[in-house]
């Protein structure tokens, strides 16, 4: 067979090929490679791939083409994006409608027409249900679910009570560092925070390790910080990939202090933010959370003061009331008191009176004195003895005749 010429050949295939698929648009589900994009020119070059993991456990390639996006049909990558929230990257699976063509000189090359942006959504999440079911099994003493819901050891550490001394993974000087910085700084409480930065890459390829590593340089520093906050802003919006991977997963699950997320995605959840203590949207949220929950403690503190006050205010009132009552009782029973002894000093006054010597006298009776002393039996006088007899308007002087025993009966009382 005598040789031919290359463009001979060239031209051979072109014409099979636009035999074949001249006019056609086929679908073709390949993987990104070797992405060559110029979103101010409009148009992108890159290299689509085939894979499957051989027999050694190792990835195998099966197919490789050139493939390019032409102005034309760019805005299928912004629609793409904006559908799924992915960055259009290397190792993406797509589906994507191309048209087949080949070149003499540039040789065989497809013209992507159109991205399906479900499928790579159904793919995405099918990866990302696979890193979660991988971490279940792997360590359930970390990870787990109830009622549908991810239930993480991170997720069940008690939260302090005031979170002031933090740790803050971020790419240095980024818009996530400014604006959590900026918003803690400018809280209109004046509360302070004690903020140690953890500068690291925080996507794009290496991402997820970089971040792995300065958790590790957190615990190892045995700092007893209150929180660890994981903040990203101002790089792409769409890249998110390095917080879906089962290494991150695992060590924010298992992280020894609560782990705080607010990486800037507006739309989607990530591994990271089901696994983590707590998740919000945003770097300027995350600082709102933290000034939120110092305040729900001070307002505690302030109402709790205020109760304190208002239960001494009422024990005081109480104590005062309590005081008045029972001066008020103590005025009545001291007057009563007074009063009845009063009576009875008034009632033995009457008796005393009554009894009273002159006033006894007065009624006839007398006193019979010897010596100045009042004799009150006979048997202290004898025959012949001098005595006085008090009467009521004098005294007398008499002699004892004899004793009373020997008067006669006649001349003794009678009643």
């Amino acid at each position: 067979m005598s040789p031919i010429r290359l463009s001979d050949l060239a031209f051979t295939l072109e014409a099979v090929v636009d035999q074949q698929f001249g006019g056609k648009a086929v679908w073709v589900v390949a993987e990104t490679s070797d992405i060559k994009n110029y979103p101010d020119r409009n148009y992108c070059f890159l290299t689509l791939v085939e894979r499957e993991t051989g027999s050694a456990g190792q990835q195998e390639t099966l197919a490789k083409l050139e493939a390019c996006i032409w102005r034309r049909n760019y805005h299928t990558i912004r629609e793409f994006e904006t559908a799924t929230g992915v960055a259009f990257a290397r190792n993406i699976k797509l589906l994507l409608l191309v048209s087949v063509g080949f070149n003499p000189v540039y040789g065989l090359r497809l013209e992507i027409l159109k991205i399906d942006p479900s499928y790579t959504l159904g793919n995405l999440e099918r990866e990302r249900q696979a890193v979660l079911d991988a971490l279940l099994r792997d360590h359930p003493d970390l990870i787990w679910q109830e009622a549908g819901q991810y239930i993480t050891a991170n997720q069940l550490l008690p939260r302090p009570t005031v979170m002031q001394r933090l740790a803050l993974i971020t790419a240095p000087n980024s818009d996530g560092w400014r604006d959590f910085r900026h918003e803690l700084q400018t809280n209109p409480f004046g509360y302070a925070f004690q903020v140690d930065e953890y500068l690291t890459q925080v996507q794009g390829q290496g991402a997820e390790k970089a971040i792995c590593d300065q958790l590790q340089r957190i615990q190892n520093s045995a700092i007893p910080y209150d929180a660890v906050i994981m903040v990203r802003g101002g790089g792409s919006q769409l890249d998110f990939g390095s917080f879906d991977t089962y290494q991150l997963g695992h060590t924010v699950a298992g992280f020894g202090i609560p782990v705080l997320a607010g990486i800037g995605h507006e739309r989607n959840v990530s591994i990271t933010d089901l696994l983590c203590h707590q998740s919000v949207k945003t770097p300027t949220k995350a600082a709102a959370f933290l000034i939120e929950h110092n305040r729900r403690f001070e307002e505690g503190c302030l109402h709790l003061g205020d109760r304190l006050t208002g239960a001494v205010r009422d024990a005081l009132q109480n104590a005062r009331e309590r005081l008045d009552s029972d001066t008020e009782r103590f005025r009545f029973v001291l007057h009563t008191y007074f009063r009845d002894r009063h009576s009875e000093l008034t009632e033995k006054a009457v008796t005393i009176r009554h009894l009273d010597p002159s006033n006894v006298l007065k009624r006839g009776y007398a006193l019979l004195l010897r010596n100045g002393r009042i004799i009150t039996k006979a048997a202290d006088l004898q025959p012949g003895d001098n005595a006085q007899l008090q009467l009521s308007d004098g005294l007398l002087d008499v002699i004892v005749s004899q004793p009373a025993d020997d008067l006669p009966a006649s001349s003794q009382p009678t009643t």
